[in-house]
């Protein structure tokens, strides 16, 4: 029976995908009281797997992690260790004992330009003699999570509440239709629990493992800030990650000033001069627009045309 032991950061997936993909019939997390919240919300997500969660009061004695670890896989013979998350001594300690045992570990990485290009790989090193040598190099292209995985990997809870009954949510109905058919899926009003309703997503898209939150104004002013605001909060990588793409979409032009924030923050913006609220449609043009920009950062696919 194989054996997973995952060290736990402040990053869920990197735990999550591997899991998903190796399907290990038991998986021993280590986590410390910080990263209690990631790993008890890893745990429900990994209902198919035998979880014996493992909490290290001290994460800065690499003997005591040793040991700690040591105990809880005593008796099991085919282990395999993920050293991609946890503290660097709970990395020190992992790795000393997959080298006392000679068993494999692994590191996911996300490599390569957000887009269609981006690979996310698992390099997994066995043992030759005292040294560790890359073994495979994995390529996880198909998609093994959903929607609903990422967000509950991130937040204890969240609702759905649809489009804005506002005049905004005309334009966040046309931006759902112009994409629901080029994206994995698509998900509008959510809002994680705990917020007290602070936090709102007005789109939430997925294209493979990887997702994207879109805030989508159509008027000037102030409402831009508040939209770069409300990105910065909702997908803020304490809050939602690191892996979740962030987009503006407006139906106003923006000056450059404006733009220079939004870059420098990670936020696409996206435009849409052809946009007019009574049509509730985007033109061919904007929906063309719309979805190339959303496929530069998500490897969406379907062509986006």
């Amino acid at each position: 029976m194989t054996t997973m032991v995952a060290l736990v950061g402040e990053q869920p997936i990197p735990n999550l995908l591997p899991v998903r993909y190796l399907k290990p019939e038991a998986l021993v997390l280590v986590y410390t009281k910080l990263s209690e919240p990631v790993a008890r919300r890893l745990q429900k997500l990994c209902a198919a797997t035998e979880v014996y969660p493992l909490e290290i009061r001290d994460a800065y004695r690499v003997a005591e992690i040793r040991n700690r670890i040591q105990q809880v896989v005593a008796d099991r013979t085919d282990l395999i260790f993920n050293l991609t998350g946890g503290t660097k001594t709970m990395v020190l300690a992992a790795y000393e004992l997959a080298r006392q045992s000679r068993s494999p570990f692994l590191y996911f990485q996300t490599e390569g330009p957000r887009g269609r290009d981006q690979q996310s790989i698992l390099y997994r090193y066995a043992w030759d003699s005292d040294e560790a040598e890359l073994d495979q190099r994995i390529i996880i292209s198909q998609p093994l999570i959903t929607l609903d995985d990422y967000l509950r990997a991130h937040f204890d809870d969240y609702t759905k509440t649809g489009f804005s009954r506002e005049s905004g949510g005309i334009l966040e109905r046309a931006v759902h239709d112009a994409l629901k058919d080029y994206v994995d899926e698509i998900e509008a009003g959510v809002w994680p629990s705990g917020m007290k309703d602070q936090v709102e997503i007005d789109l939430a898209v997925r294209c493979g493992n990887q997702v994207g939150f879109i805030e989508v104004k159509w008027g000037g002013g102030k409402s831009g800030k508040r939209a770069i605001d409300q990105l910065t909060t909702a997908a803020a990588r304490e809050l939602s990650g690191i892996y979740a793409a962030r987009f503006l979409v407006t139906g106003v032009t923006r000056d450059d000033q404006y733009k220079a924030v939004a870059t420098a923050l990670n936020i696409t913006i996206i435009e849409l001069p052809e946009w007019q609220w009574k049509r509730r449609a985007l033109s061919p043009n904007d929906a063309a627009r719309l979805r190339q920009a959303i496929a530069q950062r998500l490897p969406c696919r379907k062509a986006a045309v």
